[in-house]
């Protein structure tokens, strides 16, 4: 299969790393210092998970991806740079497949309406920070790589993404309602980014403050139920199961993970580089959690006071 990964940032470089080791012919598009970098170092990968090791790839890259035909796009883009991507993909005029790999809650029927039904949409499963031309990088164990339809059905071209990417490494999932396991996904990383974001993004700082700590997981469960009332049905089973839990375990669960590496590695290091994605996917979020009619007062609270 031939791949182009649109960003190369840690979701894009861990991906195009992963499909590359397992045989596919794969080019990351890359801009600016980073372009640099992929031709001054080629791709290196630094698993800092159990099986932890330090790779350096010769992968192909390039700057743009015009005269060229691929099997997939993958776009792993933040969320403040969608509206610049539409225009380069819809100039791809060769019906390539777009898989749309991150925060795009509330943003897919504008990118449908630029690139019609070849699109759909995912979310990744792997956390890190880049420094320089180094990308360390975690496996989310707890969390699968999603693939969704816009329209919810299970086609042949999203079966045949989910084998690639399990066979590169990937423990993937479809859903049939991929917006709706976005949204709940934002109503998850919304509230934990804002706790950060009240903590100068220092994990061990929010590990500490429990006050903080506890507005975060009321603001979390309020979403939740909120989406739920809304008829959500997408909001994954571990976290359903971890915030039906009292409050007092909930919070001692995620001090222990901001106190340990996988305070940075899930979640600081990527609210620390997206502040401005995490603030996109509030408005979104709060229409979607209000228009059930259900108080959220502690959401209201913890994304008002730093919006």
């Amino acid at each position: 299969m031939r791949v182009l990964v649109f960003g190369a940032g840690v979701i894009g470089s861990v991906y195009a790393g992963k499909l590359l080791q397992a045989g596919h012919d794969v080019s990351l598009l890359a801009r600016g210092q980073r372009l640099g970098e992929l031709r001054s170092n080629g791709l290196i990968l630094d698993d800092r998970g159990a099986d932890g090791n330090r790779v350096a790839l010769d992968v192909r890259y390039t700057g743009t991806p015009e005269g060229e035909r691929y099997d997939l796009v993958l776009v792993a883009v933040r969320a403040e740079q969608l509206v610049d991507t539409l225009p380069v993909l819809a100039a791809m005029a060769d019906g390539t497949d777009v898989l749309f790999f991150g925060n795009t809650a509330g943003r897919e029927s504008e990118i449908i309406a630029a690139l019609g039904d070849r699109v759909f949409f995912g979310f990744p499963a792997v956390g890190g920070t880049r420094t320089g031309p180094v990308v360390e990088y975690v496996m989310i164990g707890r969390q699968k790589t999603m693939l969704g339809e816009a329209n919810g059905t299970i086609t042949p071209r999203i079966r045949q993404i989910r084998a690639e990417l399990n066979r590169a490494g990937f423990s993937t999932a479809i859903s049939t309602d991929i917006a709706g396991w976005l949204l709940a996904h934002a109503a998850f990383v919304v509230p934990i980014a804002f706790a950060l974001f009240r903590v100068g993004t220092d994990p061990a700082r929010l590990a500490a403050d429990r006050p903080v700590l506890r507005l975060m997981v009321r603001a979390t469960r309020q979403g939740f139920a909120a989406l739920r009332a809304g008829g959500n049905t997408e909001i994954p089973a571990n976290l359903s199961a971890l915030y039906r839990m009292p409050n007092v375990f909930v919070v001692s669960y995620w001090r222990r993970v901001f106190a340990g590496p996988r305070g940075e590695l899930w979640f600081a290091a990527h609210t620390r580089a997206a502040s401005d994605e995490m603030r996109l996917l509030v408005g979104g979020l709060l229409t979607a959690v209000h228009s059930s009619g259900r108080a959220t007062p502690d959401l209201d609270l913890l994304t008002r006071e730093l919006s």
